[in-house]
């Protein structure tokens, strides 16, 4: 089994303190007494990045050109909400947008609720240790919340529940404003490095990594951003692996390639991720993986037109047929399903693979695209060939990107190619403006994708107003003071 004392101590300890409602009041003051309460505390926050993750990817790579649920049947509910994501007809009562809010305000309230008990540990370097990993841990939440959400609510401290009832929704530059502060206080009191036992906690580098994709995601590509990437390129010690291949092996996770990851141990523990399952073909049996799958998040023909016939990454994260256990393969429209999450499973819904938030690579074609704004494409090539050269495919040239435009657009296929099913490509596509053109440019030109279940699927256009999720009803319905978004 691999390494997760220090994950599954904080389920024994705080499952039954930390259940509550979201935004509201959080375990009670007594519990926190001791040093050990609190590092309890704050490996109950890394549990909770786990719950969010299971919703995210509907939101993200479905909504893009990545991924469709390959049947458009609408016999069960999932399959149906489903279908929402994929055309962005998204409804309020969406359960699973309720779902993800709640995921992520449940573990916002456990990361106040830390920050709020720290007095009780003595140890100076631990102290600013917890604090810049609960501090860490929030902003990643809230970072997610007002890229998908927009305004959303604010809170830094334990509330009650019925003072809960009385916030409202604050604004896209507070709201980021706290995320700042978030990160740039992580970077400082955070280590550097953790000793092997503790690896997979979140580190100055990573702090400074999401602070810097923070501001590129704000549009400040400046001299600032520039200079915390290049302190993370030149100074962290990260890089990246030889093979793509080996970013995602299970005998090799938290690589110097990973700078943060979502954690996931396998063995009955309650902390297994589901993803293989969820995204092996529909009654594929166990010729993917043990339990079957489900068809979730299935390729598109677009995103697997994309890589080249020498890209090294595609079958790492996709595969287009499967070998049943008779020998028989089965390819075709249903057969294709990501594979960059499988791992052997005993019981089903409990692999063993962590999901990636902050790579090595991110940052080299972060950096690409700052050095590209600031500096213009030539400055930027050695970054986004670091890249492609470990993927198998030549080097561009300035002759290849010619101008500033060019430069973005190779960049972000270059994104969309290294991080696929990572939950980037929505992301990417909104910041830059382009997920109205991109995805109109995908409905309108991909018939062999989704005709064959959506014959008027051209008639579809994305608007502005559909790049946010509506806030969830159930949420409003308790709490009048929380409005609703444009379109909704």
């Amino acid at each position: 089994m691999k390494r997760t004392n220090y994950l599954y101590i904080g389920l024994v300890l705080l499952s039954s303190c930390l259940e509550r409602q979201p935004i509201s009041e959080i375990g009670e003051g007594s519990f926190y007494k001791t040093q050990e309460h609190i590092e309890a505390a704050v490996v109950a926050c890394y549990n909770g990045m786990q719950a969010p993750l299971e919703y995210e990817w509907r939101f993200t790579e479905t909504r893009s050109d990545n991924t469709r649920y390959y049947t458009y049947a609408t016999n069960t509910t999932e399959n149906a909400t489903i279908i929402h994501y994929d055309l962005s007809t998204i409804e309020t009562t969406d359960d699973n947008i309720y779902k993800y809010w709640l995921a992520n305000y449940h573990n916002i309230a456990r990361c106040n609720t830390v920050l709020e008990h720290l007095e009780v540990v003595a140890d100076a370097d631990l102290h600013s240790q917890y604090e810049g990993e609960a501090r860490f841990i929030r902003g990643c939440h809230y970072f997610n919340l007002v890229r998908l959400f927009g305004p959303v609510v604010l809170v830094t401290e334990r509330i009650s529940a019925a003072e809960a009832h009385g916030y409202g929704r604050s604004s896209i530059e507070k709201v980021y404003g706290q995320i700042e502060e978030d990160f740039t206080k992580a970077a400082e009191l955070l280590p550097k490095a953790y000793e092997p036992e503790m690896m997979g906690r979140a580190t100055s580098w990573a702090a400074k990594g999401m602070l810097a994709k923070m501001r590129i995601t704000r549009g400040l590509y400046d001299e600032t951003t520039e200079a915390l990437l290049e302190d993370i390129k030149d100074h962290s010690g990260a890089e990246l692996q030889d093979s793509y291949e080996r970013v995602f092996a299970i005998d090799n996770e938290m690589n110097n390639e990973i700078l943060f990851a979502v954690r996931y141990t396998g063995g009955g523990l309650g902390l297994g991720s589901p993803f293989g399952n969820y995204f092996a073909p529909n009654n594929s049996g166990a010729a993917v993986v043990n339990g079957s799958g489900r068809g979730f998040n299935y390729p598109t023909i677009d995103l697997v037109s994309a890589y080249s016939s020498g890209d090294l990454r595609r079958d790492v994260c996709l595969r287009t047929f499967y070998t049943k256990e008779d020998g028989t393969i089965v390819s075709g429209k249903g057969a294709a399903y990501v594979c960059k999450y499988t791992s052997p499973v005993v019981l089903k819904n409990d692999g063993d693979k962590d999901w990636p938030i902050l790579r090595f690579a991110d940052i080299l074609l972060l950096y690409a695209e700052v050095e590209n704004e600031l500096k213009g494409g030539e400055a930027a090539l050695p970054y986004i060939n670091k890249t492609r050269h470990r993927a198998g495919l030549e080097d561009l040239t300035i002759a290849d990107v010619p101008n500033r435009q060019a430069m973005r657009m190779a960049i972000e296929k270059e994104r969309r190619l290294e991080f696929a099913f990572e939950n980037q490509r929505w992301f990417d596509l909104v910041r830059t403006d382009r997920a109205v053109e991109v995805m109109n440019a995908h409905w309108s030109s991909s018939g062999s994708d989704y005709d064959e279940f959506y014959s008027n699927l051209h008639t579809i256009t994305l608007t502005k107003e559909q790049l946010l999720l509506p806030v969830p009803q159930k949420e409003r319905d308790i709490n009048p003071n929380l409005t609703q978004n444009v379109g909704y």
